[in-house]
């Protein structure tokens, strides 16, 4: 069952049952909170009291969980807690994990210490849960990764090889791969798992953590909070994760047809602090794969000095609907498999990206507000590398409100003129201190391409005055279609989510807590 948009926006619209808990948030105006308002600002009627819900206010009640933290009664109940049948991570028998099992954490005053890996295969009738049973005050249990222990029965489940074991345990605090002990793990994934509920931080090359060993080790400087081997139907909802190189990685690769990460849902989540100060390498979130969802999701700002990205992708299928994006050398970061590339390009939703509903708030200067395409470049015709595996379709970017602040800003940044834009009922406004108000901008490119893509401006486009399509200064190839359309505003609207409804779109963005 399905809740669909208007037609011909389908594919990027459609809503599924497990979304009517949420559907509330949806018309969240965010009045107040750009980084442009302030208290004085009135907000719309309709914005003040779902703020008051928001907040607990008013008899309402602040945001609830994803779903409550209960056993399935589908399979066994795992619980973790004070006066529960394991009072630590490391003991719960993780490798032994089975369809409509569910592992209960429970909230206490201190964090969680200890590391895990899911390879566990449930059913989309009898999934694995791993959720977090909430304190009376509504606060999630928080797992650590600093100082955290492996389970040393998960040595031989992480690899056989000692070099590989290590490894596994340095890139991540929890780890969803299949077990390297088990007969078929080659062709298999880890399938319909979901973790919500929880505080993932602190996994970190500056922190260690103790391995299958006993022994103390760093972080790899390339991992994540949740690391994605590969995996089947994952679900991450409702947790705040925060504090580790990246928040959430997922892996694919054209080995076989298990290596390819599929379905993977990022709901409802608020991702920050992450990053390497210095590093442009690892980013907010970073996935590969088929079918990726990341909606309702706060992305907050980055690591201090970090230069990574909010929203890495190279997935074939992408839809990025209704967050909150803060921030991130480019808040979206949309190129090319590049280690899939064969799976990629014979899935026909390679060519096909949706981006709609979003709040995007971003400083120019540290890069393009949207990159689309591919960032590996000086490839030639038929290579399988670069230029030639690039997304070479349509991104649709509709229904969102882009504010972006600085001295300079550019909305697109699209590789080649392979690569398209189609852009509708969006609100664009840049800061009184931005000089530079740019639509498009090139990047470096093979000779055998040409940088710019074509990017096409449909109905009821507002942009701040001022904007221009490329720099006079630097001329970019491609072309821009539609440049007559666009409506001309003064400033942030007083109501942007109302002038979004009129054209029948929907701009939501939560308010995670």
């Amino acid at each position: 069952m399905e809740i669909t948009g208007k037609p011909g926006k389908a594919a990027g619209r459609r809503l599924s049952v497990g979304l009517l808990p949420l559907l509330p948030l949806l018309p969240l105006l965010l009045a107040g909170c750009l980084s442009g308002g302030s208290d004085s600002e009135a907000a719309s009627p309709q914005a003040q009291a779902l703020e008051a819900i928001l907040q607990g206010e008013s008899g309402g009640s602040a945001l609830q969980p994803f779903s409550a933290c209960e056993a399935s009664g589908l399979g066994a109940d795992h619980r973790v807690g004070p006066g529960q049948t394991y009072t630590e991570l490391e003991q719960v028998p993780w490798e032994s994990l089975r369809a409509g099992d569910t592992v209960r954490i429970f909230h206490r005053a201190e964090p969680y210490r200890g590391k895990f890996m899911l390879a566990a295969q449930g059913t989309a009738a009898a999934p694995v849960r791993v959720c977090g049973v909430r304190s009376a005050a509504g606060e999630r249990p928080t797992i650590n990764g600093s100082g955290a222990v492996s389970r040393p029965a998960l040595a031989g489940g992480y690899s056989a090889s000692a070099e590989y074991r290590l490894l596994h345990q340095a890139r991540s605090l929890i780890l969803i791969k299949p077990l390297a002990s088990a007969a078929d793990a080659w062709t298999q994934a880890p399938s319909h798992i979901q973790i919500d509920g929880l505080r993932i931080v602190r996994a970190h090359p500056d922190l260690s953590f103790t391995d299958v060993d006993g022994v103390s080790r760093r972080y790899e400087a390339f991992g994540a909070c949740i690391w994605i081997e590969r995996g089947r139907n994952i679900t991450l909802a409702d947790n705040e994760i925060a504090d580790c190189q990246m928040g959430v990685f997922s892996k694919s690769t054209d080995d076989n047809s298990a290596s390819v990460t599929r379905d993977l849902r990022l709901i409802g989540n608020h991702i920050h602090g992450h990053g390497i100060r210095g590093s442009d390498r690892v980013h907010a979130t970073y996935t590969q794969g088929v079918g990726t969802v990341i909606e309702f999701n706060r992305y907050g700002a980055p690591r201090e000095g970090a230069l990574g990205n909010a929203i890495k992708d190279r997935s074939a299928g992408l839809i990025v609907r209704h967050n909150r994006i803060e921030e991130g050398a480019h808040a979206l970061d949309l190129v090319e498999a590049e280690d899939f590339p064969k799976t990629a390009l014979a899935t026909a939703a390679y060519r096909e990206t949706h981006v709609h509903g979003n709040v995007i708030i971003k400083r120019g200067d540290t890069g393009t507000t949207v990159h689309y395409g591919g960032d590996h470049y000086g490839s030639w015709p038929g290579a399988m590398w670069g230029e030639p595996i690039y997304r070479k379709g349509t991104l649709h970017f509709y229904d969102n409100l882009v504010e972006l602040t600085g001295s300079s800003a550019v909305l697109f940044q699209i590789s080649t003129t392979e690569e398209r834009v189609q852009a509708w009922n969006n609100i664009v406004v840049y800061a009184p201190t931005v000089q530079s108000r740019l639509l498009r901008a090139d990047q470096d490119i093979g000779a055998s391409w040409t940088s710019g893509g074509i990017v096409t401006l449909g109905a009821d486009n507002r942009i701040v005055s001022g904007w221009r399509d490329t720099s006079p200064w630097h001329p970019v190839g491609g072309q821009l279609i539609g440049a007559e359309r666009v409506t001309t505003i003064d400033a942030m609207p007083a109501d942007p989510a109302a002038l979004i409804a009129q054209s029948g779109g929907l701009l939501g963005a939560p308010q995670v807590r």
